[in-house]
């Protein structure tokens, strides 16, 4: 059967979805920003747990018998805007990965409050700690 749009499969794909952008995203700002800044380091940790929630919201839409790929663009398919068409600074960098990570906080509070089953909440609530922990990271920078 496949989810209705407003499942609560649909609102952990659009989390998956949010969770896709961000991470072409993620990877422009790690372009722009010297590897010998402290917010390049940041910037890998947060790709890297980026990519790890992808694989999880998929793993739950796999045990949920789901094709996220039917209900979205893939990877493939998506034509990101280059955010900085020139330089940047740490800081524009920062404050925009963190606009983004706070829209997408707002796409998990959503999809948690319409979770029934155990396991795709204990995804999300993982989620949404490790956004907190990556916005005061952000947050924190010179």
């Amino acid at each position: 059967m496949a989810p209705t749009l407003d499942s609560p499969e649909t609102s952990l794909n659009q989390v998956l979805s949010e969770v896709i952008d961000i991470v072409q995203e993620v990877k422009q700002a790690h372009r722009k920003v010297p590897e010998t800044h402290a917010l390049h380091a940041v910037l890998d940790q947060l790709f890297d747990d980026l990519r790890g929630w992808a694989q999880l919201l998929m793993d739950r839409d796999d045990a949920l018998g789901l094709s996220p790929l039917s209900s979205m663009t893939s990877v493939a398919g998506r034509k990101p805007t280059n955010l900085w068409p020139g330089a940047a600074t740490d800081e524009e960098v920062c404050s925009l990965v963190d606009e983004h990570l706070g829209r997408l906080g707002q796409h998990v509070s959503v999809a948690l409050a319409e979770q029934v089953e155990e396991p795709s909440r204990r995804v999300l609530a993982g989620i949404e700690q490790g956004l907190l922990v990556h916005r005061s990271r952000l947050a924190g920078l010179p």
